[in-house]
C-alpha cells in the first residue's frame, strides 16, 4: 500500500503536471520536465529505498513532448541530476529495495550499462517516456507491436524495441528472438560473396536483439544463441565488401567485452568505412548507385547503421567526421536528379531500384538514415527531406518500429536530443563544387530544376568505380537527359533488340560515358585531378575540371550554366580545352542522349533527342508526361561525327537500345579547344536559336531567344580577338545583351570590353559581372591566384571584394585599378552613373529574377 505521502506524489505528478503542460510555453515547459524528473526521481528513491520495487505501481516517468519534431533546437527535457542521482543510487546498497535480488536484473528497474552492452538500459525509462508522448515514437512501437513479419530484420528488430517499450510481456518477446535464432541464424550460411554483405544485416539485428534481453534470457539459451550467432559473423568474408565482416566482428567483441579486440576491429572497421567516400568531401568512388543503395538499403545495415551504434555508445567521431556530413549531402542534394533519381556513374545498375530510401508499401521507412539526415548537418536533412518528399512521395511517413531506427532518432538519454523529420522543411540543394564533383542545380525548387554534375576523382577508387574522368550527367524538366553507361552486375554483358554492350565496355571503356578520350583511346586511369575552381550563386555559373593522368595528354572540361534568368531558358556550355602528347592523335567526344534515337538536325552541327520511349522498346525510364527533350549543338567543327549504337542496361525492366554520338577534332599544334551547347527543352521550354560563329582564333555560338542574345567563344586564351564591338582575350568568353544593350559577362582570362564594362588582368582569372539593375554598377564574382585587375564602368567610384572597399593603385574615368589576392569573392563595382532600365527588366522578368539570388 502507498502511504498518504506517496498517494500525493502520485497524483501531483500524473494530475496536475499534465495541466501545467498546456498552460506553459515551449520553454516554460522545459523548465517543467526538468522539475517534474526532480520530483519525479527524488521521490522515486525514496519511495525504492523503502522497499517496493514495482515502479508501475508508483507513477509512470515524467515525459517529453519533443520528440517528433524537425532538425530544431528541442531543448532539454532531463537533467543531469537526475541521472546522477539514478548512478549513485543503482551503484549503492540495493538490499533495502531488491529484498536480495541482483541490481539490474529486474524488468522495471533502471539499470547501468553492463560491461560490454552495447545497449545502456539506463535509456529505457527515456525511450519509454518518447513511446508515450511522440506521435513519431508511438508510431514506432505502435507498428512493432503489429510487425507479423517473419524476416530476421522484423523478428529481431521489433521484439528487441517491444522488450524495452513493453516490460510487462517480455517472455514473450524473448521467446519470439530465441526461436529466430533457432531457425534462422543456427541454420544459415553464410556464402563467399557479395551476399555475405546481405546476409550480415541478419547478424546485425540479431546481436542488437540478443545484447538487450541477454540478462533476462535462460542462460542455457543465451549459450546457444551466443554461439550460433558467434559462428556465423566470423565466417562473414574478410578483405570484400567491406566493411561488414569487420563492423559484425567489433560489435562482437564490444558484446562480450573484449576492449583490445574491439579497438583493433574498430580501426579495420574504420578503414573500411572511409573506403566508401572521399575523405575530403564525401563523393562516392562507388558510383551514384551504389552509394544510394549501401547507405540507405536495409539490407546494408551493417555499413550504413554501424556508424550510428557506434555513436549512441560513445564514440563520438562519426556524426563530425567532415568526409561523412559530405557523403550525406552529396548523396541526398548532389548524387540525384531533382525528382530523387541517381545520376548514373560507376557500377550504377539502373534509375528505378537504385534509390535512396528505402521503403515498405506507400509511407513506411524502413531505412532510418534518409529520415536521420540531421545527425550530421541540417544541409543533409533539408535534402534528404526534398528527395523524400518529391522523389520518394512520402509526406506522412512513419519509421518501421526496430530497436535499431528507435534508437538512432532517438539518442541516448544523457543527451537527450531526439531528432524527428518534417517534409514541409524539404530544400533543393543549390550548385556547388567538391573536391572531386560538381554540380549545378538551376536556382527555383522544383523537380523540373535544371541539373547537370561532373565527375573528377582525385583518389580513393574501387572496383565499381569507371574510367569517367570528367565525365558529365544530366537531368532536366522531370527526366534524365544525359546518362553514363552503369553496369549490369560483375562480367554481365546486355543484349537488347540485337546490340550487344559488353561488361568490358559498360565497366571500363571510357566510350561509355560522356567523356573525352585522346587517339580514340579509352582511359588508363580512375582519376583525375578533382574540381579545381568554380563560380556558383550567379546567373552565369561555372566549373573546371582538370585530367591528365588517364590521357595521353591534358584536358580541361569547363563547363558554364546559363541559369533560366533574363525571361529566357537556361542552357549548358561545355568548353574542353586539349593538349595531346602525340601531334598525330585526334579528340574524341562521346555523348549519351537518355534516348533510343539521335536524330540529326543538321549533320557535323545539330543533334536532337526525344526522352521517350521508342515503338515497341521498353526504356529509357519516364518519370514525368513534361516531353523533355535535348539539343546537342557543336560549336567547334568536328572532323567528322559517328552515330553509334549500345544497349542501356536497366535491372529494372527498362533497358534498351540507343544512338549516341562520337565526335572526332582534329589538333593544331597538338592543341584543340573545343565548344558543345547542351540545351534542354520540354513541351513548355524552347531552346534558342544557335549559330556558329568565329573570330580569329575563336570558335563558338550565337544562341538567340526572344530579345536575348548570348555569343560564346573558346580559343586557348592566347589572343586577343573582337566580335560585335566586343574585345577579349580568354579560354571561355560568354557575354548576354538585350537588343544591343550589356546585361553581364563571364570570362576565363585576361580581358573583357564592352565599351563601357569590363575588366582587364595582368593574369587570368575567371570573372563573372552584370549591370546592376537602374544604376551604373556592377556586381558578381571572381576567382583569382592573386593578380592585379582593373575594371570598367561608366562612373566607376570604388570595387568591393566582399563587402570590402579595396585600395585603389590607380584610376581614371571610368575605370580603377586594384590588387585582387587569392580567393573567390564577391565583387561590387559602385558607381555614380544612372541608366536606363534595360528592356528585358519587364515587370514579370523582374520580379522572376528578384526570386532567384545571385
Amino acid at each position: 500500500m502507498k502511504s498518504a505521502l506517496f498517494q500525493f506524489l502520485y497524483l501531483f505528478i500524473i494530475v496536475v503536471f499534465p495541466a501545467i503542460e498546456v498552460l506553459g510555453s515551449k520553454s516554460t515547459r522545459i523548465e517543467q520536465v526538468s522539475a517534474e524528473w526532480d520530483s519525479y526521481s527524488a521521490a522515486y528513491d525514496t519511495y525504492v529505498r523503502a522497499g517496493c520495487h514495482e515502479k508501475e505501481s508508483f507513477g509512470a516517468e515524467p515525459t517529453s513532448e519533443y520528440g517528433n519534431t524537425a532538425y530544431t533546437d528541442q531543448g532539454s527535457t532531463t537533467d543531469a541530476s537526475y541521472n546522477s542521482r539514478v548512478s549513485a543510487f543503482n551503484a549503492g546498497d540495493e538490499s533495502d529495495c531488491f529484498n536480495g535480488a541482483t541490481a539490474g536484473t529486474d524488468d522495471d528497474i533502471i539499470r547501468d550499462n553492463k560491461p560490454g552492452n552495447i545497449i545502456n538500459t539506463a535509456d529505457y525509462p527515456y525511450w519509454r517516456a518518447l513511446a508515450d508522448t511522440s506521435a513519431l515514437f508511438a508510431a514506432m512501437k505502435e507498428d512493432a507491436l503489429n510487425n507479423d513479419g517473419t524476416e530476421t530484420r522484423d523478428v529481431m528488430g521489433a521484439n528487441a524495441l517491444l522488450y524495452v517499450l513493453d516490460p510487462q510481456n517480455r517472455a514473450a518477446y524473448i521467446a519470439n528472438i530465441y526461436d529466430q535464432f533457432e531457425s534462422r541464424i543456427r541454420t544459415m550460411t553464410i556464402p563467399i560473396s557479395a551476399y555475405s554483405s546481405v546476409n550480415s544485416h541478419e547478424l546485425f539485428f540479431a546481436l542488437l536483439a540478443l545484447d538487450v534481453v541477454r540478462y533476462d534470457m535462460d542462460s542455457d539459451a543465451l549459450a546457444e544463441c551466443e554461439g550460433w550467432l558467434e559462428e556465423k559473423i566470423f565466417d562473414l568474408v574478410l578483405g570484400r565488401w567491406d566493411p561488414h565482416a569487420w563492423a559484425m566482428r567489433m560489435l562482437w567483441y564490444k558484446y562480450k567485452g573484449d576492449e583490445a579486440d574491439f579497438q583493433a576491429a574498430k580501426q579495420a572497421f574504420d578503414t573500411g568505412l572511409s573506403e566508401h567516400y572521399m575523405p575530403d568531401d564525401g563523393v562516392s568512388p562507388a558510383g551514384n548507385g551504389y552509394c544510394v543503395q549501401r547507405w540507405n538499403s536495409i539490407e546494408r545495415s551493417v555499413k550504413n547503421t554501424t556508424l550510428n551504434i557506434m555513436e549512441y555508445m560513445g564514440y563520438n567521431e562519426y556524426y563530425t567526421n567532415p568526409g561523412i556530413i559530405g557523403l550525406k549531402e552529396y548523396m541526398y542534394g548532389y548524387a540525384v536528379a531533382p525528382f530523387g533519381r541517381i545520376l548514373l556513374y560507376g557500377d550504377s545498375r539502373d534509375t528505378e531500384a537504385q534509390v535512396p530510401w528505402h521503403l515498405e508499401g506507400d509511407n513506411t521507412i524502413l531505412s532510418p538514415h534518409i529520415v536521420s539526415a540531421a545527425r550530421f548537418s541540417p544541409d543533409a536533412y533539408k535534402y534528404a527531406m526534398w528527395v523524400l518528399r518529391n522523389g520518394a512521395g512520402v509526406t506522412n511517413g512513419k519509421l518501421k518500429g526496430y530497436l535499431s531506427n528507435f534508437l538512432i532518432m532517438a539518442g541516448t538519454a544523457e543527451k537527450n536530443d531526439p531528432i524527428g523529420f518534417n517534409t514541409d522543411d524539404a530544400q533543393l540543394a543549390p550548385s556547388r563544387t567538391f573536391k572531386n564533383y560538381a554540380v549545378f542545380l538551376s536556382h527555383e525548387q522544383s523537380t523540373d530544376a535544371l541539373f547537370l554534375s561532373m565527375l573528377n576523382l582525385t583518389g580513393n577508387t574501387e572496383y565499381h568505380t569507371h574510367y569517367e574522368t570528367n565525365a558529365l550527367a544530366m537531368a532536366a524538366y522531370g527526366e534524365i537527359l544525359l546518362r553514363n553507361a552503369g553496369y549490369d552486375g560483375p562480367g554481365n554483358d546486355v543484349t537488347v533488340d540485337g546490340v550487344t554492350a559488353t561488361f568490358d565496355f559498360l565497366h571500363s571503356d571510357s566510350e561509355a560515358a560522356n567523356a573525352l578520350t585522346i587517339g580514340g583511346k579509352r582511359h588508363t586511369e580512375k582519376t583525375g585531378d578533382g574540381i579545381l575552381e568554380g563560380l556558383l550563386g550567379l546567373d552565369i555559373e561555372y566549373f573546371r575540371g582538370s585530367g591528365s593522368a588517364a590521357i595521353a595528354g591534358t584536358h580541361l572540361r569547363d563547363v558554364v550554366f546559363m541559369q533560366p534568368s533574363n525571361g529566357v531558358n537556361g542552357y549548358f556550355l561545355v568548353m574542353d580545352h586539349v593538349t595531346t602528347d602525340n601531334a598525330d592523335d585526334n579528340v574524341n567526344i562521346t555523348w549519351h542522349p537518355n534516348a533510343s534515337i539521335l536524330k540529326t538536325i543538321q549533320g557535323e552541327t545539330e543533334y536532337f533527342s526525344e526522352i521517350k520511349m521508342a515503338p515497341g522498346a521498353h526504356g529509357p525510364r519516364l518519370f514525368s508526361e513534361n516531353e523533355a527533350t535535348l539539343t546537342t549543338f557543336l560549336g567547334t567543327k568536328p572532323a567528322s561525327v559517328e552515330i553509334k549504337r549500345t544497349a542501356n542496361q536497366s535491372r529494372s525492366g527498362y533497358a534498351y537500345a540507343a544512338d549516341y554520338m562520337y565526335a572526332n577534332y582534329c589538333t593544331l599544334n597538338n592543341k584543340a579547344d573545343l565548344l558543345t551547347v547542351l540545351f534542354p527543352g520540354d513541351k513548355s521550354h524552347t531552346t534558342g536559336d544557335m549559330d556558329r560563329i568565329k573570330s580569329g582564333a575563336y570558335f563558338g555560338v550565337k544562341i538567340v531567344q526572344e530579345a536575348i542574345q548570348d555569343i560564346a567563344f573558346t580559343s586557348d586564351g592566347s589572343t586577343a580577338a573582337s566580335y560585335d564591338a566586343t574585345d577579349f582575350k580568354g579560354e571561355d568568353v560568354v557575354y548576354r545583351k538585350s537588343e544591343g544593350q550589356f546585361i553581364s559577362f563571364f570570362v576565363k582570362g585576361l580581358l573583357f570590353d564592352d565599351s563601357d564594362y569590363g575588366f582587364q588582368s595582368e593574369d587570368p582569372v575567371a570573372l563573372y559581372l552584370k549591370a546592376s539593375s537602374g544604376s551604373g554598377g556592377m556586381s558578381g564574382k571572381i576567382n583569382s591566384k592573386g593578380t592585379v585587375v582593373t575594371f570598367y564602368c561608366p562612373g566607376i567610384e570604388s570595387v568591393l571584394l566582399d563587402g570590402r572597399a579595396v585600395d585603389v593603385i590607380e584610376s581614371g574615368a571610368g575605370w580603377i585599378k586594384v590588387e585582387v589576392p587569392v580567393g573567390t569573392f564577391n565583387v561590387s563595382i559602385v558607381s555614380n552613373a544612372t541608366v536606363l532600365v534595360p528592356p528585358f527588366w519587364s515587370e514579370k522578368s523582374a520580379l522572376s529574377a528578384l526570386a532567384c539570388p545571385s
